[in-house]
Formats: C-alpha cells, structure tokens, sequence
C-alpha cells in the first residue's frame, strides 16, 4: 500500500489511517486515509470557495462524511464506480448496487461520463488542510521529514517516496507491528504534532 500526498485540488481525503478506514479502494492511502480518490481535473480557485474545508483537527466521521458526500454527488452523476470485488461498475442514477464498496468511484477511469460527473462535483471535494498543500505551507517538507521520523519512532515501518513529501509506502518484507487501529492513532498523532502553520 502507498501513501500518496496530493497538492491543491487534486487530492485525497486526509484521514489520518493509511489501511482503510474510509470505505475506499485500498490501492493507495493518502494523507486523508485511505483511497479517497482525486479529481481528474483542477477546480478553479472560485470553485474553492463553495469547497468543504478539511481541517487538521476534523474528526474522522466529518472526514468521512465530506468524502461521502463528494461519492454520492460523482455516482448520482453518472461516475463509473468500483464493486467491492474491485471491478469497475457503471453506478448512475438508478444502478444497481455492486457490493461494499459500490459507493467508491473509480478515479482511474476518464471515461467522458466520470469527467463530466468529477466537474459537476467540483464543489463537493473537500479541500485538504492548508497545513498539508506545499503551496501554502513554506515549512511543509521540513514538517514532512518530522512526521515520518514520527511514524517510524512510533513503530509504522514505512519509507518516504520519491519526490519526497509526496507520499509514503510500507517497508517491503516486514509484517507490520502496529494493527490498523494502532497505526490509525500514531498516524493522527503524528500529523497534529508535525504540520502546522507558522
């Protein structure tokens, strides 16, 4: 599993489990946890403002919630979904269900029906914290290498991936020594304790 940062409006819920708390694909885990999926295209910045602002205190189920809001506008309009076998699903208005993660877009997929349907939520995904866009955060890579040495001095056995701040992923061969939960709170606590405004 990787961790992957995304910068701006390209990015994935921010929420603090990296192995899938949020009802998502489990390919790849960002800084909102799990998979949440990305836009395919850039909101403008007029768009921002109509944006759910993620913050770095957010509890998990306002996270939860601004992610699952954001699924239901893409699959009501029309945006290819992911079964819960991980098989692709056309999951329009009036689909039928395909399983446990019927409800998690396919955001691989360009298909003209899921890029019409990621611009018409535009202002449905949440914005990450601006403590976490490298953008708006001068002290973000430094703040970075803080939160992965807290990760690994916490026992996740993880690496940084390249370019660096841009994600993480779990050290190969190695069975982890913390459980989801456990990783879940050093995976929260590392990020309060590491980025901040300044």
């Amino acid at each position: 599993m990787r961790f992957t940062v995304y910068a701006g409006a390209t990015v994935a819920a921010f929420t603090l489990a990296a192995c899938g708390s949020q009802p998502q694909s489990q390919q790849v885990a960002s800084l909102t946890t799990a998979n949440n999926g990305t836009a395919t295209s850039s909101p403008s910045t007029s768009d921002n403002a109509e944006r759910p602002q993620l913050r770095m205190d957010s509890s998990q189920a306002d996270v939860n919630a601004a992610w699952h809001n954001y699924n239901v506008c893409l699959k009501d309009n029309g945006h290819v979904m992911l079964r819960g076998d991980g098989t692709d699903q056309h999951a329009g208005p009036g689909a039928p269900g395909g399983g446990a993660g019927a409800d998690n877009p396919d955001m691989q997929d360009t298909s003209p029906a899921s890029v019409n349907a990621t611009k018409a939520c535009r202002n449905k995904l949440p914005l990450q914290p601006p403590e976490l866009d490298q953008s708006r955060n001068p002290h973000y890579l430094d703040q970075y290498h803080a939160y992965m040495t807290c990760l690994t001095s916490h026992g996740a056995q993880v690496h940084a991936t390249d370019p660096f701040g841009s994600g993480w992923t779990y050290d190969d061969g190695v069975t982890q020594r913390l459980n989801q939960d456990q990783f879940s709170q050093v995976d929260h606590d590392c990020q309060l304790s590491s980025f901040r405004l300044s």
